[in-house]
């Protein structure tokens, strides 16, 4: 690793092109930053906190490879990486599995529970025992908390009452067609709705903030019980958190990430999508508040989160899936010369018909992981596919491989 210095190569003298652009990795490190910072909006350069900038490169990446993904982790492999004590072994390397194939469904009850972070990789069986009752009677007290309030109560707090009264309507109208929750009466509408009044009594801050049952709803479909999907529910919404505060200050963040790592991507998109006032990538907004929920089927979002949860190849994988869905749509948009009520119609209102396609491409890609051992967090993104459903097994790779290592503030994955 290069501390404190950064080196600048042909990748990003598009953004830096002048007549000293030559000259640029014999400047000062302090001047080269102020450079960065002037060039790319929203990068934030810090040279005093480790681990400092680390080296950009653009490389040939040659022919596209053949990958293909593997079968989903079984009952078996899974018990394999379990000490006869209950604790997880080889847990680098079982998350590398999870990311590059997922789990299968039987697995997902217990899988998402450590994947989330309920369960420590840790733990013994025993102790694993031990928290859930001790989580249970939590659970239920918070519960006891909210269904003990009495009307005369709820009439003097106007937040509980408008948190009930938006729990209820989009619990009536979350994920109706998915069989845990269709028909009227439906008990897990009232497990739904009882997770989320709870939470409220767990972060009263908070509280309840439209989209949030989106998050929740496949939780409690793998669980198929309430205080397990609540528990692991807390895991998420730890993540979440700040795309649903008050200031979204989260939100804010990665459409500012995302459109710098467009701009390093791709300089003519960027630079048209800011000709037709999209430069902000607003239409993105909801693919980022609940990862990609609306978009997809059902199936395949239960797939993507437990690849994103285990943490490969880097914190803001969901950057790279936007920037691939992009890339396979920059063609159409460009050529045809869209403008933005068109731009919108094709990233948001025909977004579920194929996405799933380029949504795979873009994350299974990086099974090619097990062929960098050593090399830190390289990937690369995948373009448009030609697969021929969601569940597609092609994995090709594309022009977004081209990336940086960030600080920080933004993705630290480098192009193989």
């Amino acid at each position: 690793m290069i501390t404190n210095a950064v080196v600048v190569t042909n990748y990003l003298f598009d953004a830096l092109r002048g007549p000293d652009a030559e000259l640029l990795q014999q400047r000062p490190v302090g001047e080269v930053a102020d450079l960065l910072n002037e060039a790319i909006p929203g990068l934030d350069i810090n040279q005093q906190e480790e681990p400092g900038f680390e080296v950009i490169t653009r490389i040939d990446l040659g022919v596209r490879p053949t990958v293909r993904r593997r079968e989903p982790v079984g009952a078996e492999e899974w018990n394999t990486n379990m000490d006869p004590e209950g604790r997880m072994r080889n847990i680098s390397h079982l998350k590398q599995t999870i990311f590059k194939g997922g789990l299968c469904h039987v697995l997902r009850k217990e899988g998402w529970k450590f994947l989330l972070g309920y369960f420590p990789w840790e733990s013994t069986q025993e102790e694993r025992s031990r928290l859930t009752r001790r989580k249970t009677d939590e659970y239920f007290r918070m519960k006891l908390q909210w269904k003990s309030v009495s009307e005369e109560q709820e009439k003097h707090n106007s937040m509980f009452r408008d948190h009930r009264s938006l729990i209820e309507k989009d619990v009536n109208r979350t994920d109706r067609t998915n069989t845990f929750y269709e028909g009227p009466d439906n008990p897990g509408l009232i497990l739904l709705h009882d997770v989320l009044m709870t939470y409220c009594m767990y972060d009263f801050d908070l509280g309840y903030v439209q989209g949030m049952s989106d998050l929740l709803s496949p939780i409690l479909y793998v669980m198929e019980n309430e205080v397990d999907a609540f528990w692991c529910f807390v895991s998420f919404m730890d993540q979440m958190h700040q795309n649903f505060e008050e200031q979204m200050q989260g939100m804010k963040t990665q459409l500012i990430q995302l459109s710098t790592l467009l701009r390093l991507l791709d300089l003519s998109f960027w630079n048209y999508l800011g000709a037709q006032d999209s430069g902000h990538l607003y239409f993105c907004f909801r693919w980022l508040l609940i990862r990609f929920k609306r978009e997809l089927s059902f199936p395949d979002v239960l797939r993507l989160w437990e690849v994103m949860w285990t943490g490969l190849p880097c914190q803001n994988f969901h950057l790279l899936v936007c920037c691939a869905i992009l890339d396979s749509e920059k063609h159409q948009i460009m050529e045809e010369q869209y403008g933005f009520n068109e731009i919108l119609k094709v990233c948001v209102l025909t977004f579920g018909v194929y996405v799933c396609v380029h949504l795979y491409l873009s994350l299974c890609v990086c099974a090619r992981l097990s062929g960098v051992e050593g090399e830190r967090g390289k990937v690369r993104v995948g373009e448009k596919g030609r697969g021929r459903d969601s569940t597609t097994d092609t994995l090709m790779s594309g022009p977004l491989c081209l990336l940086v290592v960030f600080n920080h503030s933004l993705l630290k994955v480098s192009s193989i």
